[in-house]
């Protein structure tokens, strides 16, 4: 199964769509704290701009690791949504300053955190086929 097309009609794979995006949560965390650290670093962190920087990145790394902590508790789908719009603009923001590494890298690590998002929906209504199996055996 690839990482873009999950299967989301079995418990089973709206699980392992949920964790692979706590996943990537945790990945895009570490990317953050990284960003804000370097580029913080970089303006230098006793400036305005710096601390900005910093802190703009600093609240984009807490929402990624919320995110995946409640990703791999197979909910999530409401800071999953607001880690994908914080993503979705840093996209834009790649994309507008040419940076295609990063919208390549933004869009795959997107791609797996929308599929985490269907996976927690499927997860919250439930009505999966095994469960009503499970009832007959």
């Amino acid at each position: 199964m690839a990482f873009w097309d999950a299967d989301l009609t079995t418990r089973m794979g709206a699980d392992t769509a949920t964790s692979r995006a706590g996943l990537a949560c945790f990945i895009l965390a570490g990317f953050r704290i990284l960003g804000a650290l370097f580029f913080g670093g970089l303006i230098g962190l006793e400036t305005l701009e710096g601390q900005i920087v910093a802190a703009t990145t600093g609240i984009e790394a807490l929402v990624a690791l919320i995110a995946g902590f409640r990703f791999r508790a197979g909910k999530g789908a409401f800071w999953g949504i607001a880690a994908a719009v914080l993503l979705g603009i840093s996209i834009l923001n790649s994309l507008i300053g040419f940076a295609i590494g990063g919208v390549v890298i933004g869009a795959v690590f997107l791609v797996v955190i929308v599929q985490g998002i269907r996976g927690a929906f499927a997860l919250r209504a439930g009505g999966f086929d095994e469960d009503e199996l499970e009832a007959f055996e």
